[in-house]
């Protein structure tokens, strides 16, 4: 991934607070011949050394991962078309501000029905507030037990955390100010969490 050093972040706690709020990974997945990419959402384990989640078994791209187990997951955080109109200085370019996580990974198939049940609680009642009202009644799991024969579950063990945080952080402190005002002006909440992501990374930032 293309990171310029004033885009690059090595705060990996804010990496981690990314992927909760934007649990939908992008997996990319190669073999000498041939490429998969497949959308899954995860979850980061508490001791933040793994992501859990799964595949439908009808995907091919967890075959991958007989043959090479590393892969990249991709997390996309909010992002923004940022107007050379919003500066307080000038000229500027139009330009768009992002956040991107990509996490290097080794990842483990879970075969066993015994793990692959828990797991499936586990995501579910993580995305799910009300999934406990659910969870032990009789159709539920009769639901579950069947989709269980129908995926594959995986874990990956994290490697390496590659942070990009496009965030105006080569721009003055009074432009970035200015951008943060517009977006929230836009009342939109991706434009928000723009917004926010980008008032984090100005606070780490030397005053001056």
């Amino acid at each position: 991934m293309y990171r310029p050093s004033h885009f690059q972040s090595d705060n990996h706690a804010r990496s981690i607070q990314l992927i909760a709020e934007n649990p939908l990974a992008t997996v990319i997945a190669a073999s000498k011949d041939n490429l998969e990419i497949s959308l899954t959402p995860v979850l980061v384990n508490d001791e933040r050394t793994q992501l859990e989640g799964h595949f439908a078994r009808q995907n091919d791209i967890w075959r991958q991962f007989t043959e090479k187990n590393i892969t990249n997951f991709l997390f996309q955080g909010p992002h923004g078309y940022i107007s050379p109109s919003w500066y307080t200085t000038s000229p500027h370019l139009p330009t768009w501000n992002y956040a991107v996580v990509e996490i290097k990974t080794n990842v483990t198939l879970i075969k066993d029905k015994e793990e692959v049940l828990p797991l499936l609680h586990k995501l579910t009642k993580s995305f799910d507030p009300d999934f406990s009202k659910f969870a032990t009644t009789n159709e539920y799991i009769e639901l579950i037990n069947d989709a269980a024969a129908g995926v594959v579950c995986f874990r990956a063990k994290i490697l390496d955390i590659k942070a990009k945080f496009k965030l105006s952080q080569n721009k003055q402190h009074s432009d970035i100010n200015e951008l943060i005002t517009m977006l929230r002006s836009n009342k939109s909440d991706g434009q928000n969490a723009l917004a926010d992501l980008m008032q984090q990374q100005l606070d780490d930032q030397p005053k001056g």
